[in-house]
């Protein structure tokens, strides 16, 4: 499938998702002329994704979507974000997303423009979250956004918040295959069942997260040619993380 054709600054535009539930959701909503790629859950298993995908996308403009924790307490459930860079957690480190993809998707949604933090697995206890918050200044967690731009720098990011601030997660982080970066069902369904509370806030958090994924990918794909030529001018240079 050839993507669609996006404006002079891109020949061709991508939407990268993690594989499994946030994929789905990204798909339902995508116009069907676009094509979705789905991605490993996690940094660790993206170089041997790479390689197989090197060939297809190396180049390319892309738009990674997904779900992501809060670690400020103006982004709850449901809030879409759009991040500007992404800084690494273990190293300190910080990677611009594509500038000129920050601004599409700024001029095409109008949400708040962020910046990201990697970790290297989910965060689930509120005060690991704040502590994180506090040391980086990052308003979202995900787990892909640092690794990938060392593959697509001409990178675009989109998340949505699936756990706030203040929430409490059941300790899944054994249920991520750290080799595949797909995720287990029954350590999944153990540990839930081990922190039921919490397995509620979690199942609760991710529909609502997917739900908006779905929405923001059909706002994203829809009528592109028309709207990426009347934003491309955007300036975000003034924008505060």
């Amino acid at each position: 499938m050839v993507p669609p054709q996006t404006g002079t600054g891109f020949s061709r535009l991508t939407l990268v998702v993690p594989q499994g539930a946030e994929y789905q959701a990204v798909r339902r909503g995508a116009n069907p002329t676009w094509s979705v790629v789905p991605i490993p859950l996690g940094s660790r298993a993206l170089p041997q994704w790479w390689a197989a995908h090197q060939r297809e996308l190396a180049g390319q403009a892309a738009i990674l979507l997904g779900l992501s924790g809060g670690l400020q307490a103006d982004f709850g459930v449901g809030t879409a974000v759009i991040c500007q860079e992404c800084t690494d957690a273990v190293t300190g480190t910080t990677r611009p997303y594509d500038p000129e993809l920050t601004q599409w998707l700024v001029g095409r949604l109008n949400l708040p423009v962020v910046t990201g933090l990697t970790v290297p697995q989910i965060v689930t206890q509120p005060q690991e979250k704040q502590k994180l918050g506090q040391k980086f200044g990052c308003a979202v967690a995900e787990m892909e956004g640092y690794a990938l731009l060392a593959h697509l720098p001409r990178l675009g990011c989109l998340r949505v918040v699936s756990d706030a601030l203040h929430q409490t997660l059941p300790d899944v982080g054994t249920a991520v295959d750290e080799t595949t970066g797909q995720l287990h069902p029954l350590p999944l369904a153990w540990a839930m069942l081990w922190q039921p509370g919490a397995a509620i806030s979690l199942v609760h958090g991710a529909l609502t997260g997917l739900g908006r994924l779905t929405a923001l990918a059909q706002r994203l794909t829809a009528n592109v040619e028309k709207n990426y030529n009347e934003v491309s001018a955007t300036d975000v240079s003034g924008i505060q993380t």
